[in-house]
């Protein structure tokens, strides 16, 4: 594959051009290119960036992961300066190919697939780490043992199924309080600790905000809105698990499946004293 597009390199006339594929986590795929048109390729539109320029694309087989960066200026409507200071491409999917966009029909030569780290934005500029695919071999083979549960929320290993755990609701009122959803009494807001809120309409469509504590029927989110919502948004509110096996066991019934060593001793065990 790679002899067959060497011969891009062997023209007087240049015809390469570098494609973005990026899948946002709201759901969104765009799609960028260096050219300077738009390049529709199996039915998907590769919009025209020609300010997007990434650091040097390394193929190699090595474990470790290596780094890139990528960054351009704020030069196309898809990417817009409210969607990047909300988060809405941070960890989002990436896949970098070539393409010759004289003949697109050829295909594209994929050469890089990850997701991007946090993308940081100046003035009309910003810069974003790629993370390769090959950055998950990093992780520990063996987890470490905590009295903790490790598992995510029904997620895998916790085996529950988050649909159980989940409540569409309206937005009443934002206050110094929190969050005041219509429905919702103090049993289910205390639910919803450690959970979270994904906003379903409004200008915060697709974001979701972790829930650090609640306050009455208030939920009071862990960092401050990244975007403006209003009276009549509506949301969806996960519950949430503090990964304690009591927790698991008592509000779930789900103690056989915790993820973690409950009846381990802590560090103070040299400095316990036997009771009288």
């Amino acid at each position: 594959m790679i002899e067959a597009r060497t011969r891009w390199f062997d023209r007087a006339l240049d015809t390469v051009a570098m494609l973005w594929r990026l899948k946002r986590r709201d759901g969104i795929a765009l799609g960028f290119t260096t050219h300077d048109r738009d390049l529709l390729i199996d039915g998907f539109r590769y919009r025209a960036a020609p300010g997007m320029t990434p650091s040097a694309v390394e193929l190699d087989d090595r474990i470790d992961s290596g780094g890139m960066d990528i960054g351009g200026a704020l030069s196309h409507d898809l990417i817009a300066e409210d969607d990047l200071l909300a988060g809405r491409w941070d960890r989002a999917r990436i896949a970098i190919g070539l393409v010759d966009w004289d003949e697109p029909a050829s295909g594209v030569f994929w050469i890089f697939g990850g997701s991007l780290g946090s993308v940081e934005q100046s003035g009309q500029a910003f810069s974003a780490e790629l993370r390769g695919d090959k950055s998950v071999l990093e992780q520990p083979v063996a987890p470490r043992a905590s009295p903790g549960c490790r598992a995510v929320f029904c997620g895998p290993g916790c085996q529950l199924s988050r649909a159980a755990f989940e409540h569409d609701v309206v937005l009443d009122e934002v206050d110094e309080d929190g969050l005041h959803f219509a429905g919702v009494d103090a049993v289910l807001a205390a639910r919803i600790v450690h959970g979270s809120v994904i906003w379903l309409s409004g200008a915060s469509a697709g974001l979701r905000v972790a829930v650090w504590s609640s306050e009455g029927t208030a939920l009071v989110p862990e960092q401050p809105l990244p975007m403006a919502v209003e009276a009549g948004d509506r949301a969806r509110l996960v519950e949430g698990c503090d990964h304690e096996f009591a927790t698991c066991a008592n509000r779930f019934g789900n103690a056989l499946n915790f993820q973690g060593e409950p009846h381990l001793p802590g560090n103070d065990l040299l400095t316990r004293y036997p009771g009288g």
